[in-house]
């Protein structure tokens, strides 16, 4: 199926725009949205300035965004998100009123990131207390405010299909993080998929294909 992609930016809470890439099949209501948080890619801002709690309001407006959106069928609506992501994902969901939820080597207990920030980033030469990882400066406010973050409370709130994807060698987040999202989960249909000998980020073709035929299987069921 022949499929449209173009840019879009909309504006987050704070009226700064974010920017990303919509991409629709011809003849049909469905479309799929790939947009960057404010401070990352494409969109306006720095990523020190970014906290799980702007990133969460950020997936709010790209909700607004594809709900609003001409040719989008507003009650069909799935989302899925990686690692923090995830979490994301998991916070937004009840409000969005989502149909679906895919969540892959996702955060459970965004308090992990204190752990995870010694143990993966080095020190920023810039700003006292930050930390710099994949190129990218990430403020004390950031690991303060994430520990304030709790998914569990909203997966409990969300009662729609729900498939949790988890790597089975997963360095940064540990599989009890996929065990508590099923645990918490309030969904009727819900699946916990291990992906053997996998990393973090699915980084080899087999693993990769795996996880994403499990989400198109997942979401064309249940959308």
């Amino acid at each position: 199926m022949k499929q449209k992609e173009s840019l879009v930016e909309f504006p987050n809470a704070r009226g700064k725009l974010l920017r990303g890439m919509f991409h629709q099949p011809a003849g049909v209501r469905s479309g799929q949205l790939r947009f960057d948080f404010y401070g990352s890619g494409e969109s306006e801002g720095t990523f020190y300035e970014a906290t799980l709690q702007s990133e969460i309001a950020d997936a709010r407006a790209a909700v607004r965004f594809m709900q609003q959106r001409k040719g989008v069928d507003a009650a069909r609506l799935g989302l899925c998100g990686l690692s923090l992501g995830g979490c994301v994902a998991a916070c937004v969901a009840p409000a969005a009123k989502a149909r679906a939820l895919v969540l892959w080597s996702a955060v459970a207990h965004p308090a992990i990131l204190q752990n995870l920030s010694k143990k993966l980033g080095n020190g920023s030469p810039n700003h006292p207390g930050a930390f710099q990882y994949n190129a990218r400066e990430i403020s004390a406010r950031f690991l303060q405010d994430a520990a304030k973050v709790d998914p569990l409370s909203s997966i409990r709130r969300f009662a729609r299909p729900t498939l949790i994807v988890h790597p089975g060698r997963d360095e940064t987040v540990p599989r009890s993080h996929a065990e508590d999202f099923l645990q918490a989960s309030k969904a009727e249909v819900k699946e916990l998929v291990i992906i053997p000998g996998a990393d973090h980020t699915y980084t080899s073709i087999a693993w990769e294909s795996e996880v994403i035929r499990r989400t198109v299987e997942w979401f064309r069921e249940y959308l």
